[in-house]
């Protein structure tokens, strides 16, 4: 959008994805990355299982499992990232992959639009016939497709000459509204959609809860407005920070309900003060702490990916980071308004802003614990 330019977005969805890894295959891509003879043999052991049909006193024959990692298993998500991390080499456009999620984007002017899509139908014709190599199968019913883009380029696009996102001979339609790995975006990344459905589960939430409010000690309701609660407010809030003043306030009614749920407050009664009893920072100055604590693990972790670390740079540093006495990030350049509210640059304003002392804190409990304290406090 800074570069005034759309997005096309393509999410697939794999159907039965776990269940479907081919042994053999997955067995060869181990090997191709050099895991050791006696070490391949004991994934065979793990992989190799049999199973049966049981009614009541009646059991089939036992047969074997030709596909598909173990359910629930420790290693089964990094056995089937490798299997999967090969489609990577199949396309072009750019991608992002977790698990069994995978989605496909491109960038392009307004005049561009129509080769752009055909570049992401080259990609997808990809997938499909790596899908096919591999014994996996996706979904083009449940795929999504949506462009991206400001609200000045978007009513600009010429929907009925635009060709449509194709897989496997199946449209797949441009939707107003995708749903990806619990986000709704829209076509203007306004969160609008977002917010009132994370609004209507927390309604559900605290009405389930309300008939226990009066027998429950507050410990224990403190406990559950945790985890069946806020945890609804909190997902990938950092994800999301170019909310209107309006939508804003909308999170901070939905978080003083949770305060009145603990309180067994009436639905007009002040919260400040039991928020402060709670040591539970308003919904801003909440999310400001999320944004902290995952810019520090950019910063910090060795982990993290490059594509996130490389997006940040302290002034003055030539080595190691620690020897910068500051820690100061140098601003990221931006030139429209929604870039501004990006989490890059939030998270550049916000470090700069903490004193020096929170910014060289040895750990990340260490550095949530004083920049919550240095928030309650003002």
């Amino acid at each position: 959008m800074d570069n005034k330019e759309l997005t096309v977005l393509t999410l697939l969805d794999f159907s039965n994805a776990f269940n479907t890894v081919d042994y053999d295959i997955l067995l060869s891509l181990l090997r191709s990355i050099n895991i050791s003879p006696s070490v391949l043999e004991w994934f065979r052991s793990y992989l190799s299982r049999q199973q049966r049909i049981r009614i009541e006193e009646s059991s089939s024959s036992w047969c074997d499992v030709a596909a598909g990692v173990p359910q629930g298993g420790v290693l089964s998500p990094l056995l089937f990232a490798i299997f999967i991390n090969s489609i990577t080499h199949r396309i072009s456009s750019l991608y992002h992959m977790y698990a069994d999620d995978i989605q496909i984007y491109r960038h392009s002017t307004l005049g561009n639009l129509g080769p752009t899509v055909s570049a992401v139908n080259s990609d997808l014709s990809n997938i499909s016939e790596w899908s096919r190599q591999y014994g996996l199968k996706v979904n083009p019913v449940k795929s999504q497709a949506i462009i991206i883009g400001s609200p000045g380029l978007g009513v600009r696009v010429d929907w009925q000459n635009l060709p449509p996102v194709v897989y496997n001979g199946v449209t797949i339609p441009y939707c107003d509204t995708v749903k990806d790995l619990g986000l709704h975006l829209d076509k203007q990344l306004s969160w609008s959609v977002h917010v009132n459905v994370l609004s209507r589960r927390m309604f559900a939430t605290i009405r389930s809860l309300r008939r226990l409010r009066s027998v429950l000690p507050i410990p224990t309701k403190v406990m559950l407005a945790h985890s069946l609660i806020l945890s609804i407010l909190d997902y990938a809030d950092t994800s999301y920070l170019n909310l209107t003043e309006d939508q804003l306030n909308k999170l901070e009614r939905l978080q003083n309900l949770a305060i009145r749920f603990i309180f067994g407050l009436r639905k007009y009664d002040h919260v400040s003060e039991f928020r402060l009893k709670l040591k539970w920072l308003p919904i801003r100055r909440r999310r400001d702490l999320h944004v902290l604590s995952l810019l520090y693990c950019v910063l910090f972790n060795p982990k993290t990916p490059s594509y996130l670390k490389e997006k940040f740079n302290f002034l003055g540093v030539q080595s190691d980071i620690r020897s910068c006495r500051t820690l100061t990030l140098s601003m990221p350049f931006h030139k429209t308004k929604f870039y501004k509210h990006s989490f890059i640059v939030q998270a550049t304003e916000l470090w700069n802003a903490l004193p020096i002392s929170i910014r060289q804190s040895r750990s990340l409990d260490i550095f949530k614990n004083a920049v919550k304290a240095h928030y309650l406090e003002q």
